[in-house]
């Protein structure tokens, strides 16, 4: 398979660390001496994760059905296969006990090593800094880093934030401020607080309650983005650039609530003009135009792209499990019905705007974003690694966080706007509803109505805020537009991961149904809405995440899920090493065309 020039990139950056090594001035002891501005910047490359969390939210969320239940008219399953026991692990929101690519074992232990990354080219920064060495640019990059790092962690394995008070009684994460220096440490997440110090020798929080590890991620965000600049970059979209740190920042106060932050860092990444706005939007019409997958995803991952903000290569399986020959779990069902192939309060039947790349429609699909490249490392034997490039921050997401937080400052004019602005990008062919300038046709009043009359439905479910933390009250004028914005976002959050985090935050209760296993239900405070940690940082001492009662089944019936034990300690941390010749091919795949659907 030809490799695409844009993983060429990230693995040429990656291979500059390597190479630095054998450059980089060496203690006794073999630890490599980071004394220059330009061994930090080298240092920085490698301050990302290798792998990538999307794939367990993703089959966490209602995004994927199991293609493996019986037809309802013939009582026959499709006769797929499941690449890996994990999968079938994280549909049923069951403990994971494997630790290969995707798993929570290799999630953990990558973002880890990324946060560790940041502080040892933290610690550097702080000595040349003394030296009267400007290093604003790269602190700024290290603290994202930092930031980004822990955040995705506790959108993993923590509850969503609820508010100050509510979010002190769940279960945080440990903030590493400096390199680890001890032998099998033993760190606490709350909680109750652990005190501990930064790298100027300051009192910090590193251990304790979600609220905390919130607070620890707004400090060293806030100070990034202070500092964060594009100058040193070759390839900006490789690193935290300073939209990209804008576009964090209003990802991470939408999930907080403080909506007038989230305005703020959007109108910096997007502007308050529609026109500029539009043109750094998704160009959904040359997507749709490409000849074949492997265009296509390069086309989603294209470095010069204004709507890629921030891209990381990492070692993911999902794509391969999305091929619908291949995958049993897939968009497929209602995961399309109410996403993709449903209406919408500008168009009719299937999403104009995404291409539905597959094998089988029988067997659902999957979007060109999410494909997979081969890293060989012995090309004649045919091994190597798996690898994706995963898009972490995009404007059109960034869009739909201005749009939602506009609707609870009661600007509905303006969230309707940007809501309109999203759907033009993605108006390919011109078949979203239109005005007579050739605009999308789409108003508050537009908005409400869809809104309001599919009330009860996946388009429009129950959400259960006011459950979560009792001073988050939506009205009802708010509310269609609260719905439009989870709505657009599991379309734009397609095989990202997002949608899970959706779910979680507004306590929306969904089902699943695995094979011929009776249907389980995961209800609105459910302790499984936060994966539970990899079993050997369990067995190392770390606090487990609580697995008491939980909603399990349709019937009202409660079980609780299966524990590991200390036995189940995983045999591999690193990624999974595999062959290219057990890798489907593209050649089979095309774009599906559209077909009018009018599932409500």
């Amino acid at each position: 398979m030809k490799m695409k020039k844009n993983i060429f990139v990230i693995i040429a950056l990656l291979a500059l660390v390597t190479t630095a090594c054998n450059f980089l001035d060496k203690e006794p002891d073999l630890r490599a001496t980071i004394d220059s501005k330009e061994k930090v910047q080298l240092l920085l490359v490698s301050a990302y994760t290798e792998a990538n969390s999307a794939p367990l939210c993703e089959y966490s969320s209602d995004q994927v059905v199991d293609n493996n239940v019986p037809d309802p008219k013939t009582g026959q399953a499709n006769a797929v296969n499941p690449l890996e026991v994990m999968y079938n692990d994280i549909f049923a929101w069951r403990p994971v006990k494997q630790s290969s690519n995707d798993s929570p074992k290799l999630i953990w232990d990558a973002h880890y090593t990324a946060i560790a990354t940041a502080n040892s080219a933290l610690e550097a920064i702080a000595k040349l800094e003394a030296q009267g060495i400007n290093m604003d640019a790269e602190k700024g990059e290290a603290l994202l880093s930092r930031a980004y790092h822990h955040f995705l962690l506790a959108g993993v394995f923590c509850q969503a934030w609820k508010n100050v008070e509510d979010s002190k009684k769940d279960l945080g994460l440990t903030y590493m401020m400096q390199p680890e220096t001890k032998v099998a440490p033993v760190y606490s997440r709350g909680p109750e607080l652990e005190v501990g110090l930064d790298l100027n020798g300051d009192t910090a929080w590193i251990g304790g309650s979600l609220y905390h590890t919130f607070m620890n991620i707004q400090k060293d965000l806030e100070a990034g983005l202070k500092l964060v600049s594009d100058e040193y970059y070759s390839v900006p979209r490789y690193h935290f650039n300073v939209k990209a740190a804008h576009a964090f920042a209003a990802r991470f106060y939408l999930y907080k609530r403080e909506w007038a932050k989230v305005v703020e860092h959007a109108d910096y990444v997007l502007t308050t003009t529609d026109e500029t706005t539009l043109s750094m939007l998704f160009d959904a019409e040359t997507n749709r135009d490409q000849s074949n997958i492997e265009l296509a995803f390069n086309h989603y991952i294209d470095v010069n792209a204004p709507s890629n903000l921030l891209l990381i290569a990492t070692y993911s399986s999902s794509a391969y499990a999305h091929f619908p020959t291949y995958g049993r779990y897939q968009v497929n069902g209602d995961a399309q019905n109410f996403a993709t192939h449903g209406s919408g309060p500008c168009w009719n039947g299937q999403f104009p705007g995404v291409g539905f790349w597959s094998a089988d429609q029988k067997l659902g699909g999957f979007i060109a974003k999410d494909y997979y490249d081969f890293e060989y490392t012995d090309k004649v034997a045919g091994y190597g690694y798996v690898r994706m490039v995963s898009r972490a921050f995009t404007t059109n997401e960034t869009l739909l966080c201005r749009a939602e937080a506009k609707a609870y400052l009661n600007d509905f004019a303006g969230s309707a706007n940007d809501f309109r602005l999203w759907c033009q990008s993605y108006n390919v062919g011109g078949r979203m509803n239109m005005y007579a300038d050739s605009t999308v046709k789409l108003d508050a009043a537009i908005i409400t109505k869809f809104y309001t009359e599919k009330a009860g439905t996946k388009f429009a479910p129950v959400l259960h805020n006011q459950d979560m933390a009792a001073d988050w009250v939506i009205t009802p004028e708010q509310m269609p537009f609260v719905h439009c914005a989870i709505h657009f976002r599991r379309i734009e959050g397609m095989h990202d991961g997002l949608r899970w985090h959706d779910l979680k935050r507004y306590g929306i209760e969904i089902e699943h149904v695995q094979g011929k296993d009776a249907p389980r239900k995961l209800v609105w405070n459910d302790d499984r809405r936060a994966i539970q940690l990899p079993q050997e940082v369990i067995v190392a001492g770390m606090t487990a995440n609580p697995r008491e009662v939980m909603g399990d089944n349709l019937d009202g019936s409660m079980t609780t899920s299966p524990s590991l034990n200390p036995s189940d300690v995983y045999t591999q941390s690193t990624p999974t090493y595999t062959s290219a010749a057990s890798l489907p091919s593209s050649s089979d795949v095309k774009l599906v065309e559209e077909e009018e659907s009018n599932n409500d």
